[in-house]
């Protein structure tokens, strides 16, 4: 698919992942998926035998979607592990980026892969915008060690970079991440002041929710759920591709 089909139908991939970023919704919820049914591990992997299937029809390159598989199992294997479902031990055992990809550190792969991407240029935004929809539904991956203060940096700086290849800024792409005067534009890939700001209002979310956003000025937003239905999340991701599941995190 080439950038012109892109720009017309959106970011294909983020519709794609859709169901896969759905299921992960009861574990960012206050009780962190404790109720999560004993076959969840069978819808995922449905989730992505239906992934495969869309992006088949859709044309999009193995490799392509090989990398939107890699970011999304180590986001549903981080959100399972730090949960409070009863089968956790067990999928601790046989996580998916072990079962998919023979991997077991995705916690650094996917940081790893996501800088190759930053740099393989604009064909890659939409595997970038993907990337970035996981750090702000709440992965954190070896940034757990290396500190939140840094993976907020990286996020304003990947945000920046989506925009310049973009062309503008898209306030669709994060409505709670983008400021209104359009400031990120103006400084470019520059590390604003009001990133320490923006820190302090994810340690608030990830106390309270235990689901982090990237945030300036809307610190009412809650992070109850991703989303309520699959149904939902593909419906706004086919109106604005990196907001459909920011969206449904809505009170």
């Amino acid at each position: 698919m080439d950038m012109e089909e892109r720009k017309s139908t959106g970011n294909t991939l983020l519709q794609c992942g859709a169901t896969v970023l759905s299921l992960v919704a009861p574990f960012r919820r206050s009780d962190r998926g404790i109720a999560v049914e004993s076959d969840f591990r069978e819808k995922v992997l449905a989730g992505f035998d239906e992934m495969e299937r869309l992006a088949f029809e859709s044309r999009i390159a193995a490799g392509i979607l090989r990398d939107a598989k890699y970011a999304l199992a180590a986001f549903v294997d981080e959100a399972v592990l730090s949960s409070s479902w009863p089968g956790r031990l067990a999928w601790m055992s046989k996580p998916l980026q072990l079962e998919m990809f023979g991997d077991h550190l995705a916690g650094e792969g996917f940081y790893d892969k996501l800088n190759l991407l930053r740099q393989g240029g604009e064909g890659h935004v939409d595997l970038l915008e993907l990337y970035y929809i996981c750090l702000q539904l709440g992965f954190e991956g070896i940034y757990k060690i290396r500190g939140l203060e840094h993976l907020t940096a990286l996020q304003v700086d990947l945000r920046s970079q989506i925009e310049n290849y973009r062309g503008v800024v898209d306030p669709r792409l994060s409505p709670a991440g983008v400021p209104k005067v359009g400031m990120m534009a103006r400084v470019r890939r520059e590390i604003p002041c009001w990133v320490i700001g923006v820190s302090t209002v994810s340690v608030v979310f990830f106390t309270y929710l235990g689901y982090s956003l990237v945030v300036t000025n809307l610190m009412n937003e809650s992070v109850s759920t991703i989303t309520q239905s699959r149904e939902a999340i593909l419906r706004f991701v086919e109106k604005s591709p990196a907001a459909a599941v920011e969206r449904e995190v809505r009170p």
